[in-house]
């Protein structure tokens, strides 16, 4: 076998990010109205997920392809109640990492404060 395991990778972050870009702009061309994602959002979004990428690495001591299948799922982090409930959820989440996770925990739950949801766009009414 070989090739990349399961997880979202960098990758898929981008080309979702670029995906939902297209089809606002194929929305867009059509003359619908739209809300769009608030593009500073998606970016502090893309950022966020890159350094959750990296941290991972540093944690589990391996390049992203070798990665165990660890998802993080910042918009489930975003519903749980309060950060003690975040912090069980991440907690869960790395339960197979050797390493002190509560460094990386700490960061990333200051990371995600005052950060929204992203849910699909929605057509506006008129």
């Amino acid at each position: 076998s070989g090739g990349s395991s399961g997880g979202a990778s960098r990758e898929d972050s981008v080309s979702a990010a670029a995906a939902v870009v297209q089809v606002q702009q194929r929305r867009h061309q059509q003359g619908k109205v739209t809300v769009k994602y608030d593009r500073k959002e998606l970016r502090k979004r893309l950022v966020l997920e890159e350094w959750i990428v990296e941290q991972l690495g540093q944690l589990y001591g391996c390049e992203e392809e070798e990665m165990p299948d660890v998802e993080i799922d910042i918009d489930d982090l975003l519903d749980a109640a309060n950060e003690e409930e975040r912090a069980l959820k991440l907690q869960e989440t790395l339960v197979d990492c050797y390493k002190p996770t509560e460094e990386f925990i700490k960061e990333l739950l200051t990371r995600i404060r005052g950060m929204r949801k992203l849910s699909p766009p929605q057509k506006k009414s008129i």
